[in-house]
């Protein structure tokens, strides 16, 4: 019997010493202690940290997940408690042995309190409960032998060399199976760390006395070389930066790649073991992204500075603006049609006109402004913006305006299509710096669609090129010259309205944009003559608002010539004052919005309420559609657009008037 004994315990050991899955390793030996035991069911529970293997022989599949799941529930604590309670209580002196005669109430789960009670979980039958000592000489878990195989108690002399023999079995497997769960959790922790550093975003150098001891795969594909060709390697090679190595912190530095260029990099370093002595790890991150979407923010923050800065020169320029127009129709009142001077008037106010126009293009760039759809003729946005690129424009780059006769009416915000093509001419224009053919085109585009184009014969672009060329900020431009913002904000405006846009275009073949949008099916109306020096005079007291001298004289000029009489005031508080000084005489108010102490709102509201029924026509040097719906519930009867005319002002106070009761 005992070499029989003997003979198991060592093929069991044998064929376990063979085995690394630690599972596998308790199933087997649950089988070898039944060999060796008068006993059919074996049980085994070993925790390890929050780790825990049931191995049973004898009893099903099904009863091992319960006592699995049974064990998971149980906290350490509780484990602990019924480990002394059966120690103290059952425990064969010199052994790590527990016998549990006949009579005593200890259940395989539960409170594990002695009792004479034999309800419930109750076993009639004598057990065994071998304690599992680790590598570390701890408890580690229980195996308990139960159900004797012969149905009868084992005679003590086979209990005790059972006993005997599965004490050093179980002895010697304890410290296998503890060193093979410690040998398992170290290859899981080197998997994930090798995980962590050949997945992870950052590259991974570890370097000694300046030489590459590793590098991770990320590395590798940051510098473009192979990582076994980087041992070896100096750092000072790879990576640019004065004494960055063994330094604590974070620190930005030049990644040198193989083929020269340069990558923006931080270098964090800390000490580490490797190769049994002390080394450097350096890691690296990719910052370029992060350059570049901070370049982008700072130039919307630049682009942010510019249209406050814009506004508040419209705002200046379109009063001097003012002041020109309303001066030269003002002239054009006082000669006779067939004058030489009128001519000049003439080209006066078209020259303001146009400068007035680029003022509010300007503002159209800087901001995000509603889409108010109309329908237009394109014929005339072609042709006004070509008149402006030929007066502008190198005379080298010859423009054409190329449209289909009886061309349906556009349908779409006309100023930001007018900024759009303006923008696609400028891009022409710079792809042609020895000069070239600038065709701007329009055409049908079937049903309810109209096609432009904007075609030149410069350098053109290559495939990488047109890929881009939407991106917001991309530019082939120098960074003085280009936002990068140009095709993008096309794009946009065209999306908005329900159109698109494309680009052909090859190297030295030019380019040509394309853009589809919507139209109205109907055509332009025959422009009627109109009689540009014809006034209607009028009668009664105006009171004119501005902040600006010159948009008084001039503004006072005019309304003195329709026939008025003229007060001012220099900003809204003192037109209010002098409403309630002279609330029966004032006939009209014309009131400008941007003013200091009190803007033209404020005004108009303390107006309201002092006199509900007159007239206020408000002025504006930006967006008057803009400012007409942010009355703010305050009725007004117009808004005129700075720069104005004295055909301007005169009609809109005849309507208003006429309005009035």
């Amino acid at each position: 019997m005992e070499a029989n004994q003997a003979e198991i315990v060592l093929s069991g050991l044998t064929e376990v010493n063979a085995l690394d899955d630690v599972q596998e390793i308790v199933d087997r030996v649950c089988r070898r202690v039944v060999q060796i035991c008068s006993y059919r069911t074996a049980l085994i529970s070993l925790y390890f940290g929050d780790d825990i293997y049931i191995g049973l022989e004898g009893g099903s599949e099904e009863m091992r997940q319960r006592f699995l799941e049974t064990a998971r529930r149980t906290t350490r604590e509780r484990r602990r408690q019924k480990r002394e309670l059966i120690w103290r209580n059952h425990r064969i002196a010199g052994t790590n042995i527990c016998f549990i005669p006949e009579g005593s109430a200890v259940p395989f789960s539960g409170s594990f309190t002695l009792s004479e009670d034999t309800s419930g979980d109750w076993r009639p039958a004598d057990r065994l409960m071998v304690f599992v000592r680790g590598a570390d000489t701890r408890i580690h878990g229980i195996v308990s032998l139960d159900n004797p195989a012969s149905g009868l108690r084992p005679s003590a002399r086979e209990l005790s060399e059972e006993l005997a023999t599965v004490d050093r079995f179980i002895k010697l497997i304890g410290v296998l199976v503890h060193n093979r769960h410690l040998a398992s959790k170290l290859r899981e922790s080197q998997q994930q760390y090798a995980a962590v550093v050949e997945q992870g975003h950052d590259g991974i150098l570890i370097e000694r006395k300046g030489t590459v001891l590793f590098a991770n795969s990320r590395i590798s594909a940051m510098l473009g070389v192979e990582s076994r060709a980087l041992i070896g390697a100096s750092v000072d090679d790879l990576i640019e930066h004065d004494r960055f190595a063994a330094l604590p912190g974070e620190r930005e530095a030049r990644l040198v790649r193989r083929d020269g260029d340069k990558l923006a990099v931080t270098v964090r370093t800390g000490a580490i073991m490797f190769a049994g002595a002390s080394a450097n790890l350096l890691a690296v991150a990719d910052i370029s992204e992060r350059q570049r979407m901070l370049a982008q923010l700072m130039r919307a923050q630049k682009m942010e500075s510019v249209g406050t800065l814009a506004s508040g020169i419209a705002h200046d320029f379109n009063n001097l603006l003012g002041g020109i127009l309303g001066y030269a129709s003002l002239a054009k009142t006082c000669l006779d049609e067939g004058h030489k001077a009128v001519r000049y008037v003439a080209s006066i106010e078209k020259a303001a006109d146009r400068a007035s126009d680029v003022t509010r293009q300007l503002l159209g760039i800087v901001r995000d402004k509603e889409v108010r759809v109309e329908a237009f003729d394109v014929t005339r946005v072609l042709n006004e913006i070509a008149g402006l690129l030929v007066e502008t424009l190198d005379a080298a780059v010859e423009v054409r305006v190329q449209t289909e006769a009886d061309l349906p009416l556009a349908v779409c915000d006309e100023s930001q299509l007018h900024q759009v093509i303006l923008n696609l001419a400028l891009n022409a224009r710079d792809a042609m710096p020895d000069g070239g053919v600038l065709t701007l085109e329009a055409a049908s585009g079937g049903k309810d669609g109209m096609r432009i184009r904007v075609r030149d014969t410069g350098s053109g672009m290559d495939a990488a090129t047109l890929e881009k060329v939407f991106d917001p900020f991309f530019t082939t431009k120098s960074e003085t010259r280009g936002s990068g913002l140009g095709l993008y904000m096309a794009y946009r405006v065209v999306e908005r309205h329900g159109g698109s846009i494309d680009i052909t275009s090859a190297p030295g073949q030019g380019t040509c944009v394309h853009i589809a949008l919507p139209s109205s099916g109907r055509r332009p109306a025959r422009a009627e003559a109109a009689n540009q020096t014809g006034t209607r005079s009028g009668g009664g007291l105006i009171l004119l608002v501005d902040d600006e001298q010159l948009m008084r004289e001039v503004g006072a000029e005019m309304l003195e010539g329709l026939g008025y009489d003229v007060i001012v005031a220099t900003n809204g508080q003192e037109a209010v004052d002098r409403v309630r000084e002279r609330r029966s005489e004032i006939r009209g108010v014309v009131l400008d919005i941007a003013m200091p102490v009190m803007n033209g709102w404020e005004a108009a509201r303390a107006i309201r309420d002092i006199e509900p029924g007159l007239p206020i026509i408000l002025s504006s040097g930006h967006d008057v559609d803009a400012a007409m719906g942010h009355t703010q519930g305050i009725r007004v009867a117009s808004c005129l657009k700075k720069p104005y005319r004295i055909t301007d002002l005169c009609s809109a106070l005849s309507d208003a008037l006429s309005m009035s009761v």
